[in-house]
């Protein structure tokens, strides 16, 4: 795997040097390309405006933020980079703040999973930290810049790496305070049966390979029985302006973007 960062995870006086390698693999992710019934031929996206009915040059395209109702402010590139050099790109390491109960996360609030891996001289450190985590059943919360943004991270020892979660910004979750939910109860009957039947199916751990990607394995299987055929200018050039297929143009983008760390951000989110 591609390292998309390297640095050092720092807590005390100690410094680990590390990399972080994305842990999804996209190509396990199914999708379709959007096709003209009529000849087969690819959908493409242009950039058009709504105004003038016509496509739109990527040199005349400016970002907007909508501030109300039909009013926007613009955002020159110059400006943002100026907002990215205020942050800085801090000190190429991961900074444990705090170690935390894993029950005291939400869930909720996790983004986005990445392996941490040690480099060079940094095995020992590396498996002690792992090791430790696990047998105080900790996580550590770390700040880390990615894309010269900071944002808070979880730090969670698993039984051969340590992953690191990136937690969103705990504004970005809504309050289930508005939602008609019951008020906790005191034990009943119909709890303690409930809790009965919990223990019954219960098991030691969770086995993730129980449960393979059903919809996966039904979506391969009636491919297979499919006719294929060529499609024309499929690997043609989009002219300037244009974009391909979303999908597809997502898809080339996480792949220019693996050498660069995505962008995240927030503190810790309260429990639901």
């Amino acid at each position: 795997m591609r390292a998309i960062w390297s640095g050092h995870i720092s807590f005390g006086l100690v410094s680990i040097p590390v990399q972080l390698h994305s842990a999804i693999e996209s190509s396990e992710h199914v999708s379709f390309r959007l096709l003209h019934k009529k000849d087969m031929a690819p959908i493409i996206y242009k950039k058009f405006c709504s105004k003038e009915e016509k496509e739109v040059p990527s040199d005349e395209i400016v970002k907007g933020y909508k501030v109300g109702k039909n009013r926007y402010a613009t955002i020159e590139k110059e400006e943002l980079d100026e907002v990215r050099e205020g942050l800085g790109e801090g000190t190429g390491s991961i900074e444990v703040l705090q170690f935390v109960d894993f029950g005291s996360l939400n869930p909720l609030s996790f983004e986005k999973p990445y392996y941490v891996a040690p480099t060079k001289g940094g095995e020992k450190a590396y498996a002690v930290l792992r090791d430790a985590l696990a047998e105080t059943k900790r996580v550590g919360i770390a700040r880390l810049y990615l894309r010269t943004r900071p944002v808070l991270g979880a730090l969670m020892p698993g039984k051969r790496a340590i992953a690191l979660e990136v937690i969103r910004p705990f504004e970005e979750l809504r309050d289930p305070a508005d939602l008609s939910i019951p008020a906790p109860t005191k034990s009943s009957a119909e709890v303690k049966m409930a809790r009965l039947l919990i223990d019954q199916l219960s098991e030691e751990e969770w086995d993730p390979t129980a449960h393979p990607n059903e919809y996966k394995k039904a979506l391969e299987k009636l491919l297979a029985s499919k006719r294929t055929f060529a499609v024309e200018g499929e690997a043609a050039k989009p002219e300037e302006g244009k974009v391909v297929d979303l999908m597809e143009a997502l898809r080339r983008s996480v792949g220019q973007a693996k050498a660069r760390p995505k962008r995240a951000g927030g503190r810790k989110a309260g429990a639901a």
